[in-house]
């Protein structure tokens, strides 16, 4: 039996994975060391909570609130959504860059590898589409696991008893910023076209891949993003050395070409084929301007813009339905 035929089959698991990748994002390994180091323990937990939770919100608000899917599939928002996904994959281009500073390799080599990653998605996802996209990220999540205890144990043992020393964080500055920037994450499944893609793909299934419990492939995502951040939590107490610098630049990209790819995808999916691949193109061609920005910043600057319109989008829905069970009352 084929990967492809295993998929259509029982595809929750498959779903449940390529949502984890996707969602992982660049930023959940670089940003979450910052978090711990910069803001203390317990605020770094409250942010990897908004994280882990943020896919099973999504799965059950995009299924329970009626209008919700028709909001966010309309032609505005879902353009809306796509530019996000821009921001997404810049943000994973600028994460593979940074990474590989910190390496023997030198931040271009990092330069290269985005560019190189980001152009034959370009080319595949135009090509093969929605299973693709599903099965590589599956693949590349099942990798992501091994490389992470290959990073995480051996950086531990090589740290010893010469730990990174870290604070509680149980000030009010550290706490709010932890809880503000764990809010900011929840709107953040919102923005994908993607991940309404899988709602749809499992609701019609035209070339045979069965029916599943879709909301609980979400909830299922987000308890495997939830096991990865448990993985490399420990990651910002401990010392690298240049291999290991090296093992963890490949870990890191490994889960950028997934949010990338999904990114990507997610722009195909709003704009079609031809104008996707021009958006495509010039995302590449423009991600030089954005390199300044680094990873943290380019992931606050899309996090707070992104927080308004889909909150507007949920209250809108919630509204809409309102309305039309009045309506239908009067009638």
């Amino acid at each position: 039996m084929t990967l492809k035929e295993r998929f259509t089959r029982n595809p929750q698991t498959y779903y449940a994975l390529s949502i984890a990748a996707t969602w992982a994002g660049i930023g959940s390994l670089m940003n979450g060391v910052t978090m711990t180091q910069t803001y203390g323990i317990i605020p770094s937990l409250i942010w990897v909570l908004g994280n882990t939770v943020a896919c099973i919100l999504f799965g059950t608000v995009a299924i329970k609130i009626p209008k919700v899917r028709e909001v966010f599939r309309s032609r505005v928002m879902e353009c809306i959504c796509a530019i996000m996904c821009v921001f997404q994959a810049w943000l994973s281009m600028n994460g593979m860059q940074t990474v590989f500073a910190d390496t023997a390799l030198g931040p271009d080599f990092g330069k290269y590898v985005a560019y190189a990653l980001a152009i034959v998605f370009l080319i595949i996802l135009l090509r093969f589409g929605m299973i693709r996209n599903v099965l590589t990220d599956g693949f590349g999540w099942i990798i992501v696991y091994i490389m992470a205890a290959a990073v995480t144990v051996p950086a531990l043992i090589h740290t010893g008893g010469a730990v990174n020393q870290i604070s509680l964080g149980l000030e009010p500055e550290p706490m709010k910023t932890g809880i503000w920037k764990a809010i900011l994450l929840l709107p953040g499944p919102f923005t994908y076209p993607y991940f309404f893609k899988i709602l749809d793909y499992n609701d019609r299934n035209e070339d045979g891949t069965a029916t599943v419990n879709v909301k609980k492939a979400f909830t299922m995502g987000g308890i495997f993003f939830g096991l990865y951040m448990a993985i490399v939590f420990p990651l910002a107490w401990t010392k690298f050395t240049p291999a290991l610098n090296i093992v963890k630049a490949i870990l890191i990209t490994i889960i950028g070409t997934s949010t990338l790819s999904s990114s990507m995808y997610s722009i195909y999916i709003a704009f079609g084929k031809k104008l996707g691949l021009a958006v495509n193109a010039a995302l590449i061609a423009g991600w030089s301007i954005l390199i300044p920005l680094g990873v943290m910043g380019m992931w606050t600057l899309m996090a707070s813009v992104r927080i308004y319109f889909v909150a507007g989008g949920i209250l809108f829905a919630i509204v809409w339905n309102a309305y039309e069970k009045r309506k239908a009352v009067s009638a």
